[in-house]
């Protein structure tokens, strides 16, 4: 019977180890693949952290994520295609400052037309708005959507500066879109705050700057939600 359980143990741990080693050279062999598939099983496990034990969970997890995110940053052509590189010198600076700035332009755009920032939002929720939430939004719009409709633009024959504009107006207008409860001044800022994160991104050449500078945006607004109305 102890030979048995051993032998079931041994298989055990052999099986174990081969998990861990394909799951090593997917990590590093495919960055590409394995970024977005792991950005959204961390988004999906942050959005249902309500209880506390699998909040702890999805920080260790997110917590690897951006390791893994910044290790992998212009490994290979794909994720150069889509921006997720190093930005420009300077760029991570700026997206920092720059989502303040977007955040500060929002709340005093709300205040304005009298629209409420919503209330205290849960842990988790400041989570997803501060890590994967962003990022998995940048990879799709200013990585994968910018790059096919600015390379469609250019081997159309459009000059570079109209071909980022329109990119930049483009992808903005399908992130505003893409989330179903904005509607009126809401859904005006979100178009505005879209075309700040092309810019960046297009001034960067770098994805991961404009998923800094949205991460920044959305705490900053947290936070501004958080505080007392005078």
């Amino acid at each position: 019977m102890s030979s048995q359980r051993s032998g079931h143990r041994h298989g055990l741990n052999a099986a174990l180890f081969r998990c861990a080693r394909i799951l090593r050279d997917a990590t590093a062999s495919n960055p590409e693949l394995f970024l977005p598939v792991a950005c959204l099983f961390v988004w999906q496990l942050t959005a249902v952290a309500a209880k506390t034990s699998v909040l702890i969970c999805a920080a260790l997890f997110t917590a690897l994520l951006l390791i893994y995110a910044f290790r992998v940053l212009g490994r290979t052509e794909w994720l150069r295609r889509v921006g997720w590189a190093s930005p420009r010198q300077g760029f991570w600076a700026y997206s920092f400052i720059a989502g303040i700035a977007a955040a500060a332009g929002v709340w005093w755009f709300a205040r304005i037309v009298h629209q409420s920032l919503g209330g205290v939002p849960p842990a988790h929720r400041v989570l997803l708005a501060g890590s994967s939430g962003p990022m998995i939004e940048e990879l799709l719009f200013r990585g994968l959507i910018y790059w096919l409709i600015f390379e469609c633009l250019r081997r159309a024959g459009v000059a570079v500066r109209l071909a980022i504009c329109v990119t930049v107006f483009l992808t903005a207008l399908a992130f505003a879109f893409s989330h179903n409860d904005r509607q009126g001044p809401r859904l005006y800022a979100t178009i505005l705050t879209g075309i700040a994160f092309g810019w960046m991104r297009a001034q960067s050449d770098s994805t991961a700057a404009a998923t800094v500078m949205h991460a920044v945006y959305n705490l900053a607004l947290l936070l501004a939600a958080m505080l007392p109305v005078a």
